[in-house]
């Protein structure tokens, strides 16, 4: 039965990519979470994040799951945007990985057969000191230069001892291009949410390096935003919004359900990838290349909870992504207000009072 909030606008247009930890969404419409606040919501699928984010603050659209650092760093992306983006809610954190190609990781030398991810890093730091003079530096990828995936890439490669300013050569691109361009070798490797590391291991043309959550463990990833103005003519309808969203990513925290999410992630008019993709990483299974045994990689996929503040937007979590972003890039000051945990708050009471 639907709960009375009376939203100022039940038809909402929700932007979402191609990716795994975009469940929520999914789960939230096929489980009725939606409809039960008094929503109607029209789930429609972008393939880069610069359109998403475009289509969103143009008005295009109600609101988008976007990367968590994107709010935090409009002004820096678009400095002539006269809007503002803000969150309620982290959705998920964690779900990438860094995979590199097959061609490039056979040339590595590694000091076990199937080594952690600081082993493979510093081996890739020894194969660039040891490259031949004129030879192109290494190309590798990430989906938006102030992403998580940047961040995370980033640390990992200086870890090794590798400048990512200086040793190689880092590009942008969508994550549905991610694995083609693997395979034309117009690039490297790559730091990419699932399934598209995944599936680069399933073709046997990338492996995974290592999946990001053993480098920065629970970094938002995900975050529910709209813009300034939205929020301000629709803050019952970003509510229920927000309770369908909280409510899904509960569901989800449960992991004997995830089996039943692949199925719905699976189909067409979502992923539309087949399920044996999609079920490694959001099981918490990865296998690194070709068809080699899985092993156990908990945390993989960390999605909100109602019982506990993973997806509470605090200033404490944006200062620290702003921070990650001020080591390449010059950031404004006071951007973490697009962080708003008093909305996360005002959530977390209605659901509890609905209970």
């Amino acid at each position: 039965m639907p709960i009375q909030l009376r939203p100022e606008k039940s038809h909402i247009k929700l932007l979402y990519l191609r990716l795994t930890d975009s469940a929520p969404l999914i789960i939230a419409q096929e489980m009725g979470f939606f409809d039960r606040y008094g929503l109607k919501v029209q789930l429609q699928r972008e393939t880069s994040w610069a359109t998403l984010r475009d289509k969103l603050i143009g008005g295009a659209a109600d609101a988008a799951a976007m990367l968590a650092p994107m709010p935090l760093t409009l002004a820096q992306a678009l400095p002539q945007c006269g809007e503002q983006l803000l969150s309620g809610l982290i959705l998920s954190c964690n779900g990438n990985a860094i995979t590199l190609s097959a061609s490039l990781y056979r040339k590595l030398i590694l000091p076990a057969a199937d080594c952690d991810g600081a082993g493979v890093g510093r081996a890739l730091a020894t194969y660039i000191q040891n490259r031949p003079g004129g030879e192109a530096l290494l190309r590798f990828a990430t989906v938006y230069p102030f992403s998580s995936h940047t961040l995370q890439l980033r640390h990992w490669l200086r870890a090794a001892g590798i400048d990512p300013n200086r040793d190689l050569q880092l590009v942008v691109l969508p994550p549905e291009q991610m694995v083609d361009s693997l395979q034309r070798d117009d690039i490297d490797g790559y730091c990419v949410g699932e399934p598209w590391n995944t599936l680069a291991a399933h073709r046997g043309i990338g492996t995974i390096a290592t999946p990001c959550n053993s480098l920065l463990p629970a970094m938002p990833e995900k975050v529910l935003a709209v813009t300034e103005s939205w929020h301000r003519a629709h803050p019952a309808a970003h509510l229920a919004l927000r309770a369908a969203l909280l409510q899904a990513c509960d569901w989800l925290s449960e992991r004997d359900r995830r089996r039943d999410a692949t199925a719905l992630l699976a189909r067409g008019q979502y992923l539309d990838l087949p399920e044996e993709i999609l079920a490694p990483s959001l099981g918490e299974q990865p296998f690194r290349h070709g068809n080699t045994e899985t092993a156990a990689n908990p945390g993989w996929h960390l999605f909100a909870q109602l019982e506990n503040d993973s997806g509470r937007p605090t200033k404490k979590k944006a200062t620290q992504l702003l921070e990650l972003c001020r080591d390449f890039s010059p950031v404004t000051d006071g951007e973490e207000n697009a962080f708003r945990p008093e909305l996360y708050q005002q959530t977390v009471d209605f659901l509890h009072k609905k209970k």
